[in-house]
């Protein structure tokens, strides 16, 4: 029988007796409907007791989250402390670290420069046209990051291409009791500081094409600079040119030349410098902003098959007695289409450097009556295309001649007097077979004078005077018949035939003392 209790609950009487008989205490399924109404409060509801007991449990949870005194309050605080204050380290360190890792790749081989108010010139991310800087596939990972400033590029450039050493862009040269920069870093701040050129002179000419376009207002009478006058969208080849030949001027004491005041003039092209001559030349139009990302690839100026432009490039240098000194920087050989050289009378002092073999066209190199020291360098055998070589009056250069001197197979005159070469004559020599005018004179060469002499038939003019060969004259040499002038004085050696030398104009040698040497036909005798 179902009944309501005092719950509102709807219980059968079979399920109470049940429930009184097999009902277990902590059975919450079953309810005896003989419990006290206090009883059934607390059983259903939780009762006084059950609410005390779950604040309590809310409480202890509360304080185990929030600090229950000053003590755990000062612990919470320096906790928090030490967070911060390692955070904070962490981002120092991580800061310290990057910039760390910016400056290493700001190395001489990327140049960036100060400019001359003291502020770096590697950190702008674009090109100086204003461009960003192209990425390249090809290029190597690990490879050092390329320049984005025209000095740096410059610099790079110089160094990828062997044109110059990263020494001389590293240091500061001692220059006695001073110091200042190298020759190389000179040319460098000159064509990035310097080298502008004149706003008012493109303005002006704009005025005179258009006198009515009303630009009266930009022009600056006081010939200010603008834009460089060379940037990293200049061909390579060109930006090459202009370097080599500022580096040229700083290396010789170009202040000091009696013509230094009208070279490195701001917009001048070089080509237009006193004792230079250019012609127009067809070279590879890559830009040195493209060289930059690929330096092993640099087509060769006589590449025809990249696409090409037409500059004015150098293929002759003369500055003959102009008061030169210093040395010669190895940039000048650089010049692709140089065909002469002439820098005779001056007072240009250290060795010829060993590069000057890269001059592959050169035709005359002119350098005697300098100051010159060491041996004359076995580059100079790869100047296959030399016709005219004079190093004479050099009188600290010594050593032998080398042997590359028998490469030069187009050789038509060679001077090498007044100097201090010792040994006897390479045999290689006797590949000169165009050479007409050999002069040796006033050395310490020694030795018996080669038959092999007699192959170079095309001989005008033969000075060995003031040397120690010594024996007879080789019977070769009157193969000779092209030659006019023969000059043998101040040696030590025997009678000369007079039947081999017939065809000779002019014979000296030392036929004046009854000792000295036995000549009869001599036209001079010392």
């Amino acid at each position: 029988m179902d009944r309501i209790n005092e719950f509102g609950l709807t219980s059968d009487d079979s399920n109470v007796e049940e429930g009184r008989d097999g009902a277990f205490a902590d059975d919450d399924s079953i309810v005896s409907s003989n419990v006290t109404n206090e009883e059934a409060q607390t059983l259903t509801r939780g009762g006084p007791l059950g609410v005390m007991q779950s604040d309590a449990a809310n409480e202890n949870n509360r304080a185990g989250i929030m600090p229950r005194n000053r003590r755990e309050w000062c612990i919470v605080i320096f906790a928090l402390l030490l967070i911060v204050a390692a955070a904070a380290g962490t981002g120092i360190g991580l800061g310290f670290y990057f910039m760390n890792q910016g400056s290493n790749t700001n190395n001489p081989a990327t140049g960036n420069p100060k400019d001359g108010k003291g502020n770096e010139n590697g950190n702008d991310d674009s090109y100086s046209d204003g461009s960003e800087p192209e990425t390249d596939d090809k290029t190597d990972s690990s490879a050092i990051p390329l320049p984005t400033d025209f000095a740096g590029s410059v610099q790079y450039h110089m160094i990828a291409q062997d044109i110059s050493e990263l020494a001389s862009f590293e240091s500061i040269a001692d220059n006695g009791s001073s110091s200042s920069p190298s020759p190389q870093q000179r040319a460098r701040d000159w064509l990035v500081f310097e080298d502008m050129t004149p706003e008012n002179l493109a303005d002006e000419q704009d005025e005179q094409k258009n006198p009515n376009n009303g630009t009266d207002d930009l022009v600056d009478y006081n010939n200010s600079l603008s834009s460089s006058y060379l940037d990293v969208n200049t061909p390579a080849y060109r930006v090459a040119q202009r370097f080599a030949i500022a580096a040229l001027y700083f290396s010789t004491e170009g202040e000091e030349w009696d013509t230094g005041s009208q070279w490195l003039q701001p917009g001048l092209n070089e080509c237009d410098y006193p004792g230079i001559r250019c012609e127009e030349v067809t070279i590879p139009s890559i830009s040195l902003k493209e060289a930059l990302k690929r330096p092993n690839d640099l087509p060769r100026h006589s590449d025809g098959t990249v696409d090409t432009t037409t500059e004015r490039m150098i293929v002759e240098i003369n500055l003959p007695e102009s008061n030169l000194g210093g040395m010669l920087p190895g940039e000048l050989m650089t010049f692709p289409f140089l065909r002469r050289l002439g820098l005779w009378s001056n007072q240009i002092g250290g060795q010829i450097p060993e590069n000057i073999g890269r001059l592959q066209n050169l035709e005359s190199l002119l350098l005697d009556d300098n100051n010159f020291t060491g041996d004359i360098v076995p580059g100079i055998g790869s100047l296959e295309n030399l016709k005219m070589l004079s190093l004479g009056f050099n009188p600290k250069m010594g050593g032998g001649i080398p042997r590359e001197i028998g490469d030069l197979y187009h050789l038509e005159a060679l001077y090498l007097p007044n100097m201090s070469l010792r040994g006897g004559l390479p045999s290689s020599m006797r590949n000169l077979g165009k050479l007409k005018n050999l002069e040796l004179q006033s050395n310490n060469l020694r030795g018996v004078i080669p038959d092999w002499l007699g192959d170079l038939v095309n001989l005008v003019k033969l000075n060995l005077s003031g040397n120690d060969f010594d024996g007879e004259i080789p019977e070769g040499l009157s193969k000779l018949i092209n030659l006019r002038e023969l000059e043998l004085q101040d040696n030590d050696l025997g009678t000369i035939p007079c039947s081999s030398f017939e065809s000779v104009v002019v014979l000296s040698a030392n036929c004046k003392s009854s000792d000295g040497t036995s000549c009869d036909c001599c036209t001079l005798c010392t």
